[in-house]
């Protein structure tokens, strides 16, 4: 995937093992996160996700375990799309663990990651009738 820097000393997002499925996310400054607050951050690149394919944006499990995730729960940049990636953070605030609380990370720290997958675009046909299924329309709590 090629990826264009956007600040000075830009540290490259890698995969830390042979088999890893995520890219892990450097911060590129000191950022501080802030319970309750649209944490907003700049990822200090651009890339071009190969065509066919979309960058899903997640936070690493030792980060979820600090009670940080993404506004959006997961973040999608299409193979299109040619800005700077954008992380919007949120910290956990239920219970006394996590109200008002802040989490500093460092430049070169990582709390994000991002795994590049495949992705069908479908034609659109508007039908009156579905094929049916043993499922059909059963909902949540229906495959017991």
């Amino acid at each position: 995937m090629k990826v264009k820097p956007l600040v000075k000393d830009f540290i490259s997002p890698e995969y830390k093992t042979e088999s890893a499925g995520g890219m892990d996310i450097y911060f590129q400054e000191d950022v501080t996160l802030v319970a309750g607050k649209d944490n907003i951050v700049n990822l200090g690149f651009a890339a071009e996700v190969p065509a066919g394919h979309v960058a899903l944006l997640l936070p690493r499990s030792g980060a979820g375990i600090k009670g940080i995730g993404l506004r959006n729960t997961v973040g999608v940049i299409d193979s299109d799309y040619r800005g700077e990636w954008i992380a919007h953070i949120v910290i956990d605030e239920q219970g006394d663990n996590f109200a008002g609380r802040e989490i500093v990370f460092k430049r070169g720290e990582r709390a994000i990651q991002s795994l590049i997958v495949p992705v069908a675009v479908e034609t659109i046909e508007i039908v009156d009738e579905l094929s049916e299924t043993a499922r059909g329309a059963g909902g949540f709590g229906s495959t017991k």
